[in-house]
């Protein structure tokens, strides 16, 4: 290989690596929602939902939720997300909203795992957390049936002015993939 193309090579490796590097960085980022879905839109955050669900009223949220949609099958809720706000006093960063999100999941689940993640906010990537869980549902009517088997995924963190949000999606096992899971978390967007 001559000079001249090993030279060209290196400068298009550098580029390359630029490239990405500017894309990996930087701020006022936007979330990436997948073609097909839908956005539950809040004053303090955006999240996509998967094709399928509909945005519903809130019900029996309590006081913290702002936002809802559900994935119905035969007549049957088998997913749901919920965006909440506020939902605890003095959690101020991701770690304190993570250990307020745990704090809330039912008696009888099984946390399996904690992960670090970032979201898209208006001045770049800001920290936060995502609790994976499973559970049994108890039966509610309709819902699926008793007994079923759940997963569950919860996106804590704070917005920019360090108040605490909380996404729950729980879903029949199975119905919702790990890329689905996955595209809900990098759909998140701060405000």
């Amino acid at each position: 290989m001559s000079w001249r193309s090993r030279r060209g090579l290196c400068a298009a490796a550098v580029g390359l690596a630029g490239a990405l590097l500017t894309g990996c960085g930087g701020g006022g980022e936007a979330a990436q929602v997948p073609e097909g879905w839908g956005t539950l839109k809040t004053e303090r955050l955006t999240v996509a939902y998967p094709q399928g669900f509909e945005e519903t009223a809130s019900r029996d949220g309590g006081p913290y939720e702002v936002a809802r949609a559900t994935l119905t099958e035969k007549g049957r809720m088998t997913a749901s997300m919920t965006v909440e706000f506020d939902f605890g006093k003095g959690l101020n960063d991701a770690d304190m909203a993570a250990g307020g999100a745990k704090a809330r999941i039912q008696l009888g689940a099984t946390p399996v795992k904690t992960t670090e993640i970032e979201v898209a906010g208006p001045g770049g990537r800001e920290e936060a957390r995502r609790i994976d869980y499973s559970f049994t549902f108890r039966g509610k009517e309709g819902g699926p049936p008793e007994g079923t088997e759940m997963d569950g995924v919860m996106l804590a963190g704070v917005d920019t002015e360090q108040r605490p949000y909380l996404i729950t999606v729980n879903s029949v096992k199975g119905t919702l993939s790990e890329r689905d899971v996955a595209d809900i978390a990098g759909s998140v967007e701060l405000k």
